[in-house]
């Protein structure tokens, strides 16, 4: 049905992205019907009903706390719509989720969407989307012409509003560390971002710029770091690409006696980075995309698409709440992402 539909409706652009967190190796494929919720701003006009949809969804790796927690949203969102949803894991394996992505298209799915696997390591696959007829959404994953849709959060902006609040907060002049994995374009685009804000801060010195080992993140950032501290013990803050290295970043500085000295910026908005934040540990502040409303996004986004209407823009940027100290959310809830405080100045 889709198919037709959208080999009619001609003139759709393909748009931007930016990426989630870390990789193993594997794979897997799960079955569910899926989707319950709404997604901020409205950007789609003539959308019609679709009826039951077949969606294939693609993740590099579910692992991620951050993407798992965009397709939980995604699979609530399309079950109260009546669609069925299968979901394959990659397990951090590009190759066997770029398969999975393939074998949706031969099977003749109405939608096929891609959660946080990098779309410039997709193009072959959106290019057989494209012939076959089959839109391609995508939540994270990076721009590359092709793509249907794009949802996410602008990372080079997160990141320099970040980097240029830890200068604030340095008084213009310190030694930060900095640990990023940039295979993802979002950490690709964050790195950018920080790089932008050094460039016209002379006053700040990077001492080194460490490249995450994925997978094995956790232990090998924790022994990276504590390896630098050991050696030099004058570091003032500690630039991370995400925050699945604040556990091991706090656990090296407080180990290296300098809980009262260095601080620790990231990114991304996951649980366990909260709480940290809450028990006033070194790290002490984020941006925290909207993943629950990035997949409910996503779903208005595949309904748009699937009936044929048009969308206000193929790029779909939504705002992150800066966390920190002030506006750290109760354990177990969850930012008031409509209303939330974004820029540093909005904190009182």
């Amino acid at each position: 049905m889709l198919r037709n539909i959208r080999l009619v409706a001609t003139g759709l652009v393909a748009a931007l992205a930016l990426a989630g967190c870390s990789m193993d190796t594997g794979a897997s494929e799960d079955s569910s019907s899926d989707s319950s919720g709404s997604a901020s701003n409205d950007t789609s006009t003539g959308a019609k009903d679709v009826g039951a949809l077949k969606v294939g969804l693609v993740a590099v790796n579910l692992n991620s706390p951050s993407i798992a927690a965009i397709k939980d949203s995604f699979e609530e969102a399309a079950k109260a719509k009546g669609w069925s949803v299968d979901v394959f894991d990659g397990q951090g394996d590009q190759n066997a989720t770029n398969n999975a992505a393939s074998d949706f298209i031969d099977r003749g799915y109405d939608v096929v969407v891609n959660n946080s696997s990098p779309n410039q390591q997709m193009t072959g696959v959106i290019a057989e989307a494209n012939a076959a007829g089959i839109p391609f959404v995508s939540i994270y994953g990076g721009y590359v012409p092709g793509v249907d849709a794009e949802i996410g959060t602008n990372e080079f902006v997160n990141a320099t509003l970040i980097s240029q609040e830890m200068v604030n907060r340095l008084g213009g002049k310190g030694r930060i560390l900095k640990l990023n994995w940039t295979v993802l374009q979002a950490l690709r685009d964050r790195d950018a971002g920080f790089h932008a804000v050094m460039s016209e801060n002379p006053g700040i010195d990077v001492v080194k710029e460490i490249e995450v080992k994925v997978p094995g993140q956790v232990d090998d950032s924790y022994n990276q770091i504590t390896n630098v501290l050991q050696s030099d013990k004058d570091i003032d803050a500690i630039w991370i690409g995400w925050d699945e290295l604040a556990p091991s970043a706090v656990r090296a500085i407080e180990e290296a006696g300098l809980g009262d000295k260095t601080f620790v910026m990231g990114f991304d908005g996951n649980a366990f980075a909260w709480d940290l934040i809450r028990k006033g540990t070194p790290y002490v502040m984020e941006p925290a995309n909207p993943f629950p409303p990035m997949g409910e996004k996503a779903v208005s986004t595949v309904e748009t698409l699937a009936s044929g209407g048009e969308l206000a823009s193929n790029v779909i940027y939504m705002k992150p709440c800066l966390i920190s100290a002030q506006t750290v959310p109760a354990e177990g809830e969850q930012p008031d992402w409509d209303n939330c405080a974004y820029f540093p100045g909005e904190i009182s």
